[in-house]
């Protein structure tokens, strides 16, 4: 699966979201994923990397070997910078 599947994918699920993706290898198998999205407002991390996974339920046993994912809402990644 390639960096600009899985962004389309993503921005299909998180519409109106900041999103980046990075192949960490450049291998199309390891994945940097940032989401910046207020969908994730009163969602814990691990139900936020839970949805992520399960929109690349069937890639993530054939083709992804694995994401490293930062899921924040904008109030959230205001606070980090």
């Amino acid at each position: 699966m390639t960096k600009e599947q899985i962004l389309n994918r993503l921005h299909e699920n998180f519409i109106d979201s900041e999103i980046e993706v990075q192949d960490m290898t450049g291998q199309s198998n390891h994945f940097n994923l940032l989401i910046i999205s207020n969908d994730f407002k009163s969602v814990s991390l691990i139900k936020r990397h839970k949805i992520i996974h399960s929109i690349f339920k069937e890639e993530l046993t054939t083709e992804i070997h694995a994401f490293q994912i930062k899921a924040l809402t904008l109030a959230e990644w205001g606070n980090k910078k």
